[in-house]
């Protein structure tokens, strides 16, 4: 009897031992699931430098022009692309980026005037009826276009491990190599396209830009430039503004 009493004790205590051992097993395996599903993203990115493509579409506008100065947001539009290096210092939540890029953008004037220079070289909008009395414009059009080979320089910040969502400041610097205005109009069944060049824009700007990242939407983007287009008496004061998504 004393031997079977002993025997069922250690049986007991062997079993307990081992649901112990096994209980801490399981509870360590799911500890470790769990760390491992934390997030794509973690603190092994610290130092890492990724390269990033960015594509950019959106609408333009002037702001800050003479009261009787008019453009339409649409159809102006800005198109950029640019190879950033993204550089992230103390992992996945932030990084610094530098890259080159490239934009083009496009300002619409109002349709009853357009950009001409002065015997001075100072670039102004007039209404077609000042320039020519008494006959019939039709089918008007004033456009302003600037090409700009571009360094953004950029700071985002990543509110959770899989950077879904995040936020991006920074500023792009312009060096404005190409600007040219063109009007289009009909004028007694004559078609006249016609450009000015050298018109004096500043031959670098910058712009100030914010950059927002949600999930399962476009990345939306606001660049405005507290640098005036043009340089000191060669055209109106006025600021360029733009607005659209990155793809």
């Amino acid at each position: 009897m004393k031997k079977l009493f002993l025997f069922t004790i250690i049986m007991l205590t062997s079993m307990t031992s081992h649901a112990r051992v096994e209980g801490d097993s399981t509870e360590t395996k799911r500890y470790d699931k769990i760390k491992i599903c934390k997030s794509k993203y973690d603190d092994s990115m610290k130092g890492e430098i990724d390269l990033s493509f960015r594509l950019n579409v959106g609408m333009n506008t002037m702001t800050g022009a003479p009261s009787d100065y008019s453009f339409k947001i649409w159809p102006s539009w800005d198109f950029g692309m640019a190879v950033t290096a993204d550089w992230y210092p103390f992992g996945a939540r932030n990084s610094w980026s530098i890259g080159l890029g490239v934009n083009w953008r496009k300002y619409r004037s109002d349709k009853d005037s357009y950009w001409v220079k002065d015997v001075n070289g100072e670039m102004g909008l007039v209404p077609y009826s000042k320039i020519v009395n008494g006959l019939n414009f039709s089918n008007c059009k004033t456009t302003l276009h600037v090409f700009s080979l571009q360094v953004p320089v950029l700071y985002t910040h990543y509110f959770d491990n899989d950077q879904d969502w995040y936020v991006t400041l920074g500023a792009i610097i312009n060096f404005n190599t190409g600007a040219h205005t063109n009007r289009q109009y009909e004028v007694e069944d004559q078609d006249y396209d016609i450009d000015t060049n050298k018109i004096g824009q500043r031959p670098v700007t910058v712009d100030l830009m914010l950059q927002l990242g949600l999930p399962h939407f476009p990345d939306l983007y606001v660049k405005y430039s507290p640098t005036t287009f043009f340089k000191d008496g060669r055209g109106p004061k006025m600021h360029q503004l733009s607005f659209g998504i990155f793809l």
